[in-house]
């Protein structure tokens, strides 16, 4: 029986065919004081490299200013990525976190893979589920309002700004693994067009 599930806009296609880089992160070989700093260096190694795709001239105001733009959004949400994989991995697991991006065309897909427990899963499920379902608008300002009166650290706010402030596409594959069926990993992946 294949517990495979796909959730939203992912494409397997992308990944398969047109990967950049992945970095891998075992998140529990480096100390919680050191994962904020391993997070920023690594969101700005990721952003750089993706800046340099989209090349400007100095005199180019246009070129710069979409450079600029897609940097902007490829920082912010590789940030939310690899916070949201160090805040909800399962430390028990020594699996890596897993951050890669992928162009194809004027497609950026920027993909977070990382272990999670039954528990979390359970509680993206039913997040992925109601998010389909809603006007994303609507749910973002429920989702502020919830958070404040919760000062809930699960307001999944990152996922609705990525929608409303870049347009993205959200996806999510769910696979368990091999060596491990019981073990789940999630692979969050965000799409914008450049």
């Amino acid at each position: 029986m294949n517990q495979n599930q796909i959730l939203g806009n992912f494409r397997d296609d992308i990944l398969a065919d047109y990967k950049l880089f992945t970095l891998e992160l075992y998140i529990h070989a480096i100390s919680r004081v050191r994962r904020k700093q391993t997070r920023y260096l690594s969101v700005a190694f990721m952003t750089d490299y993706i800046a340099n795709l989209f090349p400007t001239q100095e005199d180019d105001i246009q070129t710069f200013e979409r450079q600029l733009k897609i940097k902007s959004a490829a920082t912010y949400i590789t940030n939310e990525l690899l916070e949201n994989c160090v805040k909800f991995h399962d430390n028990r697991l020594k699996h890596p976190i897993k951050i890669s991006s992928c162009l194809q065309e004027n497609n950026l897909a920027l993909i977070a893979t990382n272990c999670v427990s039954p528990a979390r899963l359970d509680k993206l499920k039913a997040f992925v589920d109601e998010l389909l379902r809603s006007d994303v608008n609507e749910l973002y300002f429920r989702q502020l309002e919830k958070g404040a009166e919760e000062n809930s650290e699960q307001s999944q706010l990152g996922f609705l700004s990525m929608t409303n402030d870049y347009s993205a596409k959200l996806g999510w594959k769910i696979e368990a693994i091999h060596q491990n069926p019981e073990v789940k990993t999630v692979t969050t992946m965000v799409q914008l067009m450049t």
